[in-house]
């Protein structure tokens, strides 16, 4: 019993020696197992860190962890934003009865920052830019610009930071009123505008700097006439203008004036002339050109232009017609200067032709013009030529040697020249005249001599 005692003892023992001998090895197993998975992953950094085919990649990852930081605001768990407005307006706190104020920007900018919630909120906001100049005197003075009407839930930076500004006194001078009248285009032509009257006077007073007021040039009311037809009162704003015809900013007192103007329609009947000009095309003869559709128009403008107008014309270009074919032509009036509006602006013109004829007229004597300096003809190729006329028949037959002047202009020194002769038809536009001679040979002499 005692043997079989220790036999079963030694066996339990070898047990234990071959569970801890199996233990050992597995844990030796898992070790083994670690060691490579951390040289597998040193080896993956490895390439992370010092390989440039992946350098730029784990850049971008730093980038964007860097970035989440930045922005993560552990009190409020939310990220920032910011936002830029631009073209605010600048509001300047100073004492506009004294002084006058130049160089302060037209607009500004400010860039918010804060949670997006805020800064949405903020932007829709009526904020401005504001610079105190209260307290300030006379002179040039750097004030800084400050963000106004956002809130305290965001902060704000504003451009320009600070600007540099002057404060001039202001004085008072008095100028003369003069007046524009505007839209017109937007009032019928056919009435006439008389001067206005203004209510305060012709004397206005402008207070700004001395500066200012030694640029303005002068000062006009600026009276709105659209659609008007009678009679009317307006409160016509007031403008100050420099000697370019830009706009002053002044203090102008009043601001405003009551301007009363008289509407009128003054008008005359005046007949409407057919005025032939240029010449007939050779191998063409005009026989008549007529209007027949109106004879006379009426006109509008004041009477003083009406007092200079007996008649108005339309103007036909003879060298336009181009064959011998009787027509119908629609020609405009010439409306003259000062006149505003004529009833008739277009009339219908009969053109009739006819084959072309000849004569010649002999004989008809020379007449000199323009003779400025009293000189006197002591010797002449010529003393008449022949003139040949050309058109239809019955204007050529109307004409007489007395509807027919030949002149030539008298030279302004004594010498001897050769003169060029011109020739006028008095009655019949659509006759061509022809010289036999085209100058002559003249010589001219003080008159006393």
């Amino acid at each position: 019993m005692s043997q079989i005692s220790n036999s079963e003892k030694k066996l339990e023992k070898a047990k234990k020696i071959a569970s801890k001998s199996n233990s050992k090895a597995q844990y030796e197993t898992v070790e083994e197992n670690i060691l490579k998975l951390f040289r597998w992953i040193s080896s993956i950094i490895d390439r992370l860190f010092f390989s440039t085919k992946y350098l730029g990649l784990f850049a971008l990852l730093l980038a964007c962890l860097a970035y989440f930081v930045a922005t993560y605001d552990s009190s409020s768990n939310v990220l920032s934003s910011s936002k830029i407005l631009t073209n605010v307006s600048i509001n300047a706190r100073y004492n506009s009865e004294t002084f006058e104020l130049s160089g302060l920007p037209t607009a500004c900018e400010i860039v918010l920052t804060g949670d997006a919630a805020n800064v949405n909120n903020a932007s829709s906001r009526k904020g401005y830019c504001q610079i105190d100049l209260e307290g300030y005197a006379e002179g040039t003075h750097t004030i800084k610009m400050n963000a106004v009407g956002y809130g305290d839930n965001v902060s704000t930076i504003v451009s320009p930071s600070e600007v540099t500004i002057t404060l001039k006194k202001k004085t008072t001078r008095q100028f003369d009123l003069t007046y524009d009248f505007i839209n017109q285009n937007q009032m019928d032509s056919r009435y006439i505008l008389s001067e206005p009257t203004f209510a305060q006077g012709t004397k206005i007073n402008i207070r700004a700097s001395q500066d200012t007021l030694n640029s303005i040039a002068l000062v006009k009311a600026l009276i709105d006439v659209s659609g008007q037809v009678y009679d009317f009162q307006v409160d016509a704003p007031l403008v100050a203008y420099d000697k370019n015809g830009q706009a002053v900013n002044a203090e102008i007192v009043p601001s405003t004036v009551i301007a009363n103007v008289k509407v009128s329609s003054p008008s005359a009947e005046v007949p409407i002339v057919l005025s032939p000009v240029g010449q007939i095309p050779v191998g063409l003869a005009i026989d008549t050109a007529q209007i027949i559709d109106h004879q006379s128009t009426r006109i509008y403008a004041p009477e003083s232009v009406l007092n200079t107008i007996s008649e108005v014309y339309v103007n036909f270009d003879m060298s336009t017609v181009t064959e011998n074919v009787d027509r119908e032509i629609m020609l405009p009036v010439t409306i003259p200067n000062g006149v505003s509006a004529s009833d008739v602006t277009v009339v219908n013109v009969r053109v009739s032709l006819s084959t072309v004829d000849k004569t010649t007229l002999e004989g008809i004597p020379l007449n000199a013009h323009n003779n400025y300096n009293n000189l006197a003809i002591s010797e002449i190729d010529t003393m008449s030529v022949d003139v040949e006329l050309s058109g239809s028949t019955n204007n050529i037959n109307s004409v007489a040697s007395d509807d027919i002047e030949v002149y030539f202009d008298m030279p302004e020194e004594p010498g001897t020249y050769n003169v060029e002769l011109k020739a006028e038809l008095k009655n019949n536009p659509f006759v061509s005249l022809s010289l036999s001679k085209s100058s002559v040979n003249v010589t001219v002499v003080e008159a006393n001599q």
